[in-house]
């Protein structure tokens, strides 16, 4: 094994020893394959999006993807490529995404570590969020690759937990703006027939997510919630949203709607 591959393999073991509880572990066994190897919006928001993200050397990031990849430009290549540089995937970064589909987990252990290893070929679109693991200080920079900005909100089906336990999902900002956490909203179903949005108070007095939003910061995680300071999402970046099990008599269909900033 390569210097290199020994210090990532020790770099990752060092992250998965800080991510509280299972839920996050960056699975071992399958990073230890890297040690062998809403309509849009017509505004461009190229410079917004150009705006640079700094990745420390030998340390997991996670990153998100603001604004809207051209149609032709969204794979893992496209988006980080240029600033990585697609000649050195898998020898100097490389990129894993968390997976909701439990058909897809590369460990046994299921969905509760289910990460998938990304090719250069893998999707890369408005809101996706990765970890990237860098061997060198690098500056992303988005502006080539995002040059417009989703509509008045942007929204996804939100994955709830289905066994008690909290699930949690990787959320990044699609917007070139901070969102905060107290605008976020939760459209649903109610008693299996009417459409009703939840305000993210709502959704948390009614167990769909936590008040608490996990932040990584290179070394160790910290939370923040809906009280002063209030959690917000920066471009660029990605966080953790803790997924709770609502009564599904009552709450049903649940989607995260972020609204523009």
């Amino acid at each position: 094994m390569s210097n290199y591959a020994r210090y990532t393999s020790q770099a990752i073991r060092t992250v998965t020893r800080k991510i509280p509880g299972a839920f996050m572990r960056v699975p071992l066994a399958a990073l230890a394959l890297y040690c062998t190897v809403s309509a849009l919006a017509p505004q461009a928001m190229a410079q917004a999006c150009g705006s640079s993200l700094t990745l420390a050397a030998n340390q997991w990031t996670m990153v998100g993807i603001p604004c809207v990849p051209p149609a032709s430009k969204r794979t893992v290549g496209d988006v980080f490529g240029p600033s990585l540089g697609t000649e050195n995937y898998g020898v100097t970064w490389i990129a894993w995404k968390r997976v909701y589909d439990d058909s897809q987990c590369v460990v046994s252990s299921g969905p509760s570590d289910c990460y998938l290893k990304l090719t250069l070929a893998s999707a890369a679109t408005t809101g996706d969020a990765f970890w990237i693991y860098t061997t060198l200080q690098k500056t992303l920079q988005f502006g080539s690759t995002t040059t417009s900005t989703p509509g008045p909100y942007f929204e996804f089906p939100a994955t709830l937990s289905t066994d008690g336990n909290s699930r949690y999902y990787m959320f990044a900002n699609p917007y070139a703006g901070t969102v905060s956490w107290s605008n976020v909203q939760f459209p649903s179903t109610l008693f299996g027939f009417f459409p009703y949005t939840l305000s993210v108070q709502q959704a948390v007095a009614n167990s769909v997510v936590s008040k608490d939003v996990h932040y990584w910061n290179g070394n160790t995680y910290y939370t923040r919630d809906l009280t002063t300071p209030v959690a917000t999402f920066t471009a660029k970046t990605a966080v953790w949203l803790e997924m709770l099990q609502p009564n599904p008599a009552l709450i049903s269909n649940v989607n995260v709607r972020v609204p523009q900033p």
